[in-house]
């Protein structure tokens, strides 16, 4: 900035400067061609110090704030112009400066004197080789000062208003630009776990800040609903694990009061407690599960046969599936070998076949394992009651049932398909549900295959 002044006031005193010099150097000029004219003029020639002498002569060159005064080689004057009054010009003391252009013969020099400065050109008239006399002509830069300070206290005070309005315009941006920001940062400091539904709803604003308002936005949403989830797990959780709290405490009670006397009582007590047991404890262990799905770095991965592990789930529930009059048929004759931890891979396989046989009563299970596209696929399909068309997108959620109040008549935790979601995500899976009320669903299950398992175990 101190450089931008610098060079505006440097270039408005050289145009200034150069004007004056113009000035003085035209009235050069013209004296010595009409010097040149007199002493050789046909009607009788006039000698340079008979010009010089005559002020009448010297005012023609003479003007506003130009004076003009003649001295002989001895420096003794000879004559001045009539606005110079009885002042003598200053010819010693000079400080030496030319301007860029200059007449041949001018010598020019700048004197300051009582404050005021004055820019002087002389030049020597020669007669022959002789010379005559040494013509000076002064004028005075003052009102070329005058004009420069005002010049610098115009471009000073235009600074000091556009550096007033730059910086009232960068508050105003400022403020502009993080307004917005702090809004948000406000409605982040009011937003708590009790309440996540405050939104800036900033859906009109186009730019940058309104991109972040609707990240910020979504954010929350999905923070709302996974609090919400979370709320309604908690409370769910507590549900099942109170109803069968209540009954073992109730048949303790009972035990403790009738237990010794009546047989019959204690046997049904303690077969009460034990199933009730059982299902807090399948309950238990399916929130383990999901809590161990959370953290896939704890996961011990290995490579592991799916043909193989379905074969052994099939075997092992063939027993509950007759049991209910339904064939479980297993139809997997190529191996796939997925990489992953066994025993969840085995509890994904379990959970979607114990699922099948509990929703179907009549017709069969049947168990797949197919190989393509670098994908091992595992297909699960009953030809049970089938799942409504609107409870499908729900049937992965935690302690979600579809029909209520058939699924307390079947034996089970809500919490199955939960588990089957997270092992299949946490093995970087896919599971899509295709189902038909009256028909049967498929559960598809899409793992990363593990390729060359059969080498690498026959190389071991």
């Amino acid at each position: 900035m101190t450089l931008f002044v610098a060079m505006i006031d440097g270039g408005a005193k050289w145009v200034l400067m150069s004007s004056a010099a113009d000035r003085s150097a035209d009235a050069s000029l013209q004296l010595s061609k009409e010097l040149e004219a007199l002493t050789t003029s046909p009607f009788g020639p006039v000698s340079v110090r008979t010009a010089l002498s005559d002020p009448s002569f010297l005012d023609e060159f003479a003007g506003t704030g130009l004076y003009v005064e003649a001295f002989n080689e001895y420096g003794k004057p000879v004559g001045k112009s009539t606005n110079l009054g009885n002042a003598e010009l200053v010819t010693t003391g000079l400080a030496r400066w030319k301007p860029q252009v200059s007449p041949p013969g001018v010598s020019w020099g700048l004197l300051v004197a009582n404050g005021q400065r004055s820019l002087i050109d002389w030049q020597t008239i020669r007669s022959g080789n002789r010379p005559e006399a040494t013509v000076y002509i002064m004028q005075s830069l003052g009102p070329m000062d005058a004009i420069l300070r005002n010049f610098r206290i115009f471009v000073l005070g235009g600074l000091v208003i556009a550096l007033c309005f730059i910086a009232l315009a960068s508050i105003s941006l400022a403020r502009a630009a993080l307004g917005p920001i702090a809004e948000i940062t406000r409605a982040a400091g009011e937003i708590s776990g009790e309440d996540l539904a405050k939104r800036l709803n900033w859906k009109r604003r186009p730019d940058e800040l309104g991109a972040l308002a609707q990240t910020f936005d979504d954010m929350l949403g999905r923070l709302e609903a996974a609090f919400a989830r979370e709320r309604r797990f908690i409370a769910d959780a507590s549900h099942e694990l109170k109803t069968p709290l209540t009954v073992i405490n109730a048949n303790a009670q009972m035990l403790s009061r009738w237990g010794a006397q009546d047989e019959d009582i204690m046997r049904e007590s303690l077969a009460t407690i034990k199933n009730e047991s059982a299902a807090m404890a399948r309950v238990i262990n399916a929130m383990l599960t999901l809590a161990k799905t959370e953290n896939p770095e704890t996961l011990s991965l290995e490579r592991v046969n799916l043909r193989e592990l379905v074969s052994d789930v099939g075997s092992a529930l063939r027993h509950t599936a007759a049991a209910k009059g339904i064939a479980l048929n297993v139809e997997a004759d190529v191996d796939a070998a997925v990489r992953g931890e066994f025993g969840l891979l085995r509890q994904l396989v379990t959970n979607l076949t114990e699922n099948a046989i509990k929703f179907t009563d009549q017709g069969a299970v049947t168990l797949g394992v197919v190989k393509d596209n670098g994908a091992a696929t595992l297909i699960v399909r009953d030809t049970g009651a089938g799942i409504p068309a609107d409870a499908v997108p729900h049937i992965f959620e935690r302690f979600y049932r579809a029909d209520p109040a058939r699924s307390r008549a079947v034996d089970g935790t809500g919490l199955g398909l939960a588990v089957v979601n997270s092992i299949v995500r946490v093995h970087h899976g896919r599971i899509h549900v295709v189902s038909e009320l009256g028909q049967g669903t498929t559960f598809t299950v899409d793992l990363p295959s593990q390729e060359g398992l059969a080498q690498d175990q026959s190389s071991e």
